[in-house]
């Protein structure tokens, strides 16, 4: 592969807003995680959790779960639109698949284009006329 650019690779609806102001947009998600054990000794994720609440903590649960808010504001350009898209901030890049000919000499037999996607995420934001 190569030709790795860094680019926004969204997900969902793109927000619009304008023309001029300020565009406010609030994301809002809900994780969890849960309490889990391994091994096989037979021992249940409930038993393990009575016995840290009876010698670690009272405060000890199967799962516990959270929401976040990601928050972002831009003013918009008098007399424009803004837009935006929350995605991945990820990398799109060129792949070539070759063959080897008899001759031993490489010929190229496919190519095309790749959207990598990475753990950091936000908001793409761009102006339009309309």
């Amino acid at each position: 592969m190569y030709g790795y650019k860094a680019t926004h690779i969204g997900k969902g609806p793109v927000y619009k807003d304008g023309p001029g102001g300020t565009m406010v947009i609030t994301r809002t998600t809900a994780e969890k995680v849960g309490s889990s054990i391994s091994g096989t000794a037979g021992v249940t994720v409930d038993f393990a959790v009575s016995q840290a609440k009876a010698e670690v903590s009272r405060e000890s649960v199967k799962e516990v779960s959270w929401g976040t808010d990601h928050q972002y504001r831009r003013n918009i350009t008098s007399g424009r639109y803004g837009n935006t898209q929350y995605g991945s901030w990820g990398h799109s890049a060129t792949w070539e698949k070759y063959y080897e000919l008899p001759n031993c000499r490489k010929s190229q037999r496919t190519s095309g284009g790749v959207k990598v996607v990475n753990k950091a995420v936000g908001f793409r934001y761009w102006e339009t006329r309309s």
